[in-house]
């Protein structure tokens, strides 16, 4: 296994950033926002403010009654590592990081933030995965750095700002109303760093609305309900949003119909100005759009739309890769979860990390060795540009990667499921509520192999995790860097609507599921384990 040190690596960052973190833990969460009023009925046609962004606060309801507890099959009661409030215990830890690249500012002045690849944040992360792989008493564990490749550069926004532009017309004590929610899309860029326009809502944007609308010299609002979360709505948001600037719109705005009211990155390359507004922030502009066309005002209604941005090249990234060579075999079984996430990144990925973290610690007591070698990789992830956490683990181990018969992908896993509830606040939004079980995850296995999919209902049946019932061939997310092996990737992955959203916090997250999906991971390595070549991969 192959280990190199960074060459520009910014360590006092990072270890500054660990040393807040281990402040941050355990630190309450923002409290859950409440419904501001606007001072004065004659303000804003007399309808209620959003509320403002708070991070680190769950943006659905999430009640009393807890999550079903996990299921522990008779001769597993003794891994406690498994058990969901040491879990638990990892899964703050990791949050933490996040929390802190908000405090520090690590990015602009801190609108984003996250475990951010190529930052110190991401390397704080790994780094710490790795002291965690040689705590559980794996002797062969390194940090393995590698550089951004030379033809990319990493888009960031700095600051930015949506604001809606008051006018006596609208009530006489309107005053400005800034969407704390906005989040500029790359690779948005405003000449100047500021336009404003007048505003014309598009609806779905299809072409039967749009043949009777005029979007020229406005900034067109768009409005997409996503079924699941988002990465299945980017195809066709993206190309409306290109479709309304090349009509001669001068920015988008997409209102995202998710919980509460939170900040999503997703969607990019609109071909121009693009910004997400979150649920509430969305609902609110267009209310008052609808309250303008009434009193005959919609031509006076304007925003103010600032951004300033900056590009990044030449940045550096490191996996952390712990081995537990077999007892008789030399062929490998890989488990990989990225380390990296926006915003708290809570299920996308701290539970996958979390549990990859357990899994680790019970693998490696002696009474739990494995015949084939396990291979562990908390990897830089895919979220940064040319950085890309698992092609650079297979590039820069060629002899474990040969002897690999099965790479498992773990990736959102442990994510509370959320449905529609009755209207509780008074601008009439239709809030989330949290039930008691986990949301569904989709099981991918690229052979289709009969034996894996197998292990998969046997996991339903025994530890009751909840997978989908159609078998699926997916490979996405970390899964697509192992393609080149060509050994059956499996991936367990979740599409709830907080991902890559500032929703995506600590208490949305199952701890009872964080355990399950740790039992059936542990369950299905020994199965494979134990099994011959040709029922793994046929």
């Amino acid at each position: 296994m192959h280990s190199t040190a960074r060459k520009s690596r910014p360590r006092a960052a990072v270890v500054r950033l660990l040393l807040l973190v281990v402040a941050l833990i355990g630190s309450p969460p923002c409290a859950a926002f409440a419904t501001q009023v606007a001072p004065g009925q004659d303000a804003w046609f007399g309808l209620s403010l959003p509320p403002g962004l708070q991070p680190h606060a769950s943006p659905a309801i999430i009640g009393d009654r807890g999550p079903v507890p996990a299921m522990v099959p008779a001769g597993e009661e003794g891994h406690r590592e498994l058990e969901g409030a040491r879990i638990q215990h990892d899964l703050e830890t990791i949050v933490g990081f996040s929390r802190a690249s908000r405090e520090l500012h690590e990015i602009g002045g801190g609108q984003l933030w996250g475990r951010i690849t190529g930052f110190p944040s991401g390397a704080a992360t790994v780094t710490w995965a790795a002291e965690q792989f040689r705590a559980a008493g794996i002797a062969e564990v390194a940090l393995q750095s590698f550089d951004q490749a030379v033809d990319e550069s990493f888009w960031l926004p700095l600051r930015w700002e949506v604001r809606l532009i008051a006018n006596p017309v609208f009530g006489a004590r309107s005053q400005d109303v800034v969407f704390e929610t906005a989040m500029p899309l790359s690779p948005s860029e405003i000449p100047g760093g500021s336009l404003t326009a007048p505003l014309v809502f598009v609806g779905t944007a299809s072409p039967a609305e749009l043949v009777h609308i005029d979007v020229a010299g406005k900034v067109a609002i768009q409005h997409v309900r996503p079924q699941a979360h988002t990465v299945f709505e980017r195809s066709p948001t993206v190309a409306r949003a290109q479709d309304l600037m090349s009509r001669g719109a001068v920015a988008v705005l997409t209102v995202i119909d998710q919980p509460g009211n939170g900040r999503a990155r997703d969607f990019s390359n609109c071909g121009g100005p693009c910004f997400n507004l979150g649920g509430r922030d969305g609902l609110f502009l267009e209310r008052v759009m609808d309250a303008a066309a009434d009193a005959g005002t919609l031509d006076q209604l304007s925003v103010r739309l600032s951004l300033e941005t900056e590009r990044r090249s030449g940045l550096s990234a490191v996996n952390g890769v712990a081995v537990i060579r077999g007892s008789d075999s030399q062929e490998a079984i890989v488990l990989n979860a990225h380390a990296d996430g926006w915003f708290d990144a809570a299920g996308d990925n701290a539970d996958g990390l979390s549990v990859l973290l357990a899994l680790a610690r019970h693998f490696a007591k002696p009474e739990n060795r494995p015949e084939r070698t396990l291979v562990f990789v908390a990897s830089a992830g895919h979220h940064s540009p040319g950085m890309n956490g698992p092609r650079s683990f297979v590039a820069m181990n060629p002899e474990l990667v040969a002897s690999s018969v099965l790479v498992f992908n773990i990736e959102h896993v442990a994510q509370r499921n959320l449905s529609r509830a009755r209207s509780l606040f008074d601008d009439g939004y239709r809030e989330y509520i949290a039930d008691s079980g986990e949301a569904p995850i989709v099981a991918g296995i690229t052979n289709r192999s009969p034996f894996l999919e197998d292990l998969i209902r046997r996991g339903v049946e025994r530890y009751g995790i909840n997978f989908v019932s159609g078998a699926s061939t997916m490979a996405s997310g970390e899964g697509g860097g192992y393609r080149s092996l060509g050994v059956p990737i499996v991936t367990a992955m979740q599409a709830p609507p907080l991902y890559h959203t500032s929703g995506e916090v600590l208490e949305t997250i199952s701890t009872p599921g964080l355990e399950r999906m740790a039992r059936f991971l542990a369950f299905f390595v020994r199965e494979v384990d134990a099994a011959p070549l040709r029922e793994i991969d046929p």
